[in-house]
Order: C-alpha cells, then sequence, then structure tokens
C-alpha cells in the first residue's frame, strides 16, 4: 500500500508539472525555449549515501553457505540476471526492483574503503583520497561539465567535499531550494538584501535577459559560448521559478523520496547536473543489526519509484530521463561478517556500491568478497576474480564513474586505474 500511495503522489506530480503551464510562462513574456534538447548529450547524477556504515551482506553482498558470515535469518540468495543480492519475505520489494530494472544495474562488491573511521572512510569513498584539497566524485562532475548549470551540484542531505571547486556546490536543504531559484534566499542571510517583489522582479528578469541577448548576438568564440550558456540558465531558472507550484516542489516535502524527486525535475530542466542525498536510517548497528534490513530495503522500494518516474519523463539531453541519469549509492564503509556479543556488528573496511542507469554496464555483479568477507583481487577490466588482479579501491570505483560522465580520469587521479568492468562500452 506505501508503494501505491507514493506512486500516485509521484504522477499526480509529473502530470502537473508537464501539463501545459509554458503558455502561462509565454504570456508573461518570461520564457520560451530556445531548443528542445541540448546540443550535446550529458549525464546526470545522482548519489545517495548511507552514512554510519552499512551492512553489506543485508542487500548487496551475499554469502550463504559459510560459517565466516553471519547472514540474517530468512534470507536466501535473490538473482535476477547477472545481479545477485540477499532476498528474503522482509524484501519483497528489493525483489521487484532488482527483476525489474537489472538490466540496468552493477552492484560493485569487495569495495576497500581505506578505512574504519566515519569521516575518514566517508572522505576516502567520495574522493578516493585522504587529501583535503580533492573534490568529491559529484563535485568533480559537475566542476567539469561541458553543459553549463545553474545549480551545478545540489547537496539536500548528506556529505559533501568540495575541495578545490566549492563554487560548483549549492546546499539545498531545509526547504530552501525554491528559495535558490527565485532569488528569495537573499533575503533571509544574516544581513538580508533587497529582494524585489513582482512585478518589478519580472521587469527585471526581463531587462537583464534582453541585455544579455543583445551581448551575445554580437560576440563570437568562447564569449557567445559563455553568454548563450548564461541565457540558457536564465530560462530554465525562470521556467522552474514560474512553474513551482505546478511541479509540486513547494510541498513535495524533505523526504528521500521527495528530494529525489526534486532532483530529477532540475535534472530534467538542466538547471544541475549532480545531486546528493543521505539516505535515512541507522547504520552504525553496533549493538543491534536487525536495523539494516528495513532501512536499506525501504531504499530500494523509493529508487523503483525513482527509476519508474524517470522511465516516463523526458531527459534534458536524452528522450528520457532513465537514459540520461546515473543512481549511485554508498556508504563510507562495510561492517564486520560476524555479529558481536550484542547482535551488532562493528566497523569493516570492505565495502560496496550499487550503481544504475545511463552509461552503466549492467545486469552484472562486479568485485568479489571470500568467506571471511575479505576482498579478493579482480581483473578490472572484467570486474571478476584474478589471483594476479588488483585488490579493488573505491579510487577505482569512482574514477569508473567519472568515466561514465565523459571526464578524463587522469586528469582527477593521474596514474590510478579504472574500474572498466563498469563502463559501458
Amino acid at each position: 500500500m506505501r508503494r501505491m500511495n507514493r506512486k500516485h503522489r509521484l504522477d499526480v506530480t509529473r502530470r502537473s508539472f508537464l501539463g501545459g503551464s509554458a503558455a502561462l510562462m509565454g504570456s508573461a513574456g518570461l520564457w520560451a525555449p530556445r531548443e528542445a534538447l541540448a546540443a550535446v548529450p550529458e549525464r546526470k547524477f545522482l548519489f545517495f549515501f548511507a552514512g554510519g556504515g552499512w551492512d553489506t551482506t543485508t542487500i548487496l553482498d551475499p554469502h550463504f553457505g559459510t560459517d565466516g558470515v553471519d547472514m540474517d535469518l530468512d534470507t536466501v540468495l535473490g538473482e535476477a540476471g547477472g545481479v545477485r543480492y540477499t532476498s528474503g519475505m522482509d524484501r519483497e520489494g528489493v525483489d521487484e526492483f532488482m527483476a525489474a530494472y537489472h538490466r540496468r544495474i552493477a552492484i560493485v562488491n569487495g569495495i576497500d574503503a581505506h578505512s574504519v573511521g566515519h569521516d575518514s572512510g566517508t572522505q576516502f569513498m567520495l574522493t578516493g583520497t585522504s587529501a583535503s584539497s580533492y573534490s568529491d566524485w559529484p563535485t568533480v562532475l559537475a566542476a567539469k561539465a561541458r553543459l553549463e548549470y545553474p545549480l551545478p551540484h545540489v547537496i539536500f542531505s548528506g556529505p559533501s567535499y568540495a575541495g578545490t571547486a566549492g563554487s560548483a556546490v549549492v546546499r539545498a536543504g531545509g526547504g530552501t531550494l525554491l528559495s535558490l531559484i527565485d532569488g528569495s534566499i537573499n533575503g533571509q542571510s544574516d544581513q538580508p538584501a533587497p529582494v524585489t517583489a513582482p512585478p518589478a522582479d519580472d521587469i527585471a528578469d526581463d531587462f537583464v535577459y534582453k541585455r544579455i541577448a543583445d551581448f551575445a548576438s554580437q560576440q563570437n568564440g568562447l564569449a557567445k559560448e559563455r553568454a548563450e550558456g548564461l541565457l540558457s540558465n536564465i530560462e530554465r531558472a525562470m521556467e522552474l521559478e514560474g512553474r513551482q507550484f505546478e511541479a509540486g516542489l513547494d510541498n513535495l516535502g524533505n523526504g528521500m523520496l521527495d528530494q529525489a524527486l526534486k532532483a530529477t525535475e532540475l535534472f530534467r530542466l538542466g538547471l544541475a547536473r549532480c545531486a546528493m542525498i543521505s539516505i535515512p536510517g541507522g547504520y552504525d548497528s553496533h549493538g543491534n543489526n536487525m536495523v539494516q534490513a528495513p532501512a536499506q530495503a525501504s531504499f530500494y522500494e523509493a529508487i523503483h519509484e525513482v527509476m519508474d518516474h524517470m522511465a516516463s519523463t523526458p531527459g534534458h539531453t536524452t528522450e528520457w530521463l532513465i537514459d540520461e541519469v546515473v543512481i549511485v549509492a554508498m556508504s563510507e564503509f562495510g561492517r564486520t561478517p560476524r555479529l558481536n556479543g550484542g547482535g551488532g556488528k562493528d566497523h569493516w573496511p570492505y565495502n560496496s556500491v550499487f550503481v544504475a542507469g545511463a552509461g552503466v554496464a549492467g545486469n552484472q555483479t562486479l568485485g568479489s568478497t571470500d568467506d571471511s568477507l575479505i576482498a579478493n583481487t579482480i581483473d578490472l577490466s572484467t570486474g571478476q576474480p584474478s589471483s594476479g588482479g588488483t585488490v579493488l579501491g573505491c579510487e577505482h570505483v569512482g574514477l569508473a564513474l567519472l568515466k561514465i560522465g565523459g571526464i578524463d580520469p587522469s586528469t582527477v587521479l593521474p596514474g590510478v586505474d579504472v574500474l572498466d568492468a563498469l563502463v559501458r562500452g
């Protein structure tokens, strides 16, 4: 019943957003579409982070038939195509999701997080290094984008390492997203700036737009390209500002699914390239590991909703969003293979990452751990165990994400190999 209610809300939101308010904007003189799609296809990235350290065996890295790993009671091996996961009566939503989208899904196991500390593990998983000057994967993707975005990397919730690319990062938690779009956030600071009310604000928008358009028409080369990029960003911001109520972005709430739907609308409009959202749940389960299953299962049920939504929602640079967006879910490390005396599991350096969507070599499980939940060496080109291979590190996975995003990994971490098995084609 919960899934049906969410689906109903999602459908109403999508229909109202896409249904016929462009004419309202046009009559107001604020917005007219320049191009139906951007000239250069560019993948968007929706990151999710489970802070606290998730148990990889709960869903992503099943280990049955061994005494070295304590699996949840009443669970079995689940398989959907080449994707293997932990199934059970309390994970039927996970079964439905994997069955529906396994061709787009890759699970990566046996990742060395290089740490069992919360802060250091988070930084390693998101940047591939402990150096504070390095930006995290979504920030790099946003900062090195070929297209221009008014809100390059939007952080709804969860961690961020801006490094030297802080200008690409926008924090939109606490319901401030629309305030960022319409500029009213300027009046909410400790020393608020003046906020112009309509219709004066509309007149100012129209004046600025015409001045930039006039400037662009007289330029060539990079100056013209930059000016036209700014025009496109203004148009997208005007569209969302004028249609925020139809979009439902003003009342969707701030839950994980709500934030994910907001992110997909920003992607559709070309307002953002990346977004970060935290996965709710008590993952630091030293005293009771039973909290892991319901939290993780709920996440995959929500992602099913998001994937369904994107499958029928027009994209920014592709026909459908599902062919444009990459979903990445991770945590700062895994948890020990055996339960401790209190029924919990402690910090463990070997981790798993879930990846799905555009550009992902799906329908496969990459990397592996042995019967003691220790990473096996693998061939980075195939993702399969190899005695002469490499211990898979978080840096190899992160660089694969950058490659999926069209970025040369050698410009970010020179000399570090890429998990090419994750990259489609």
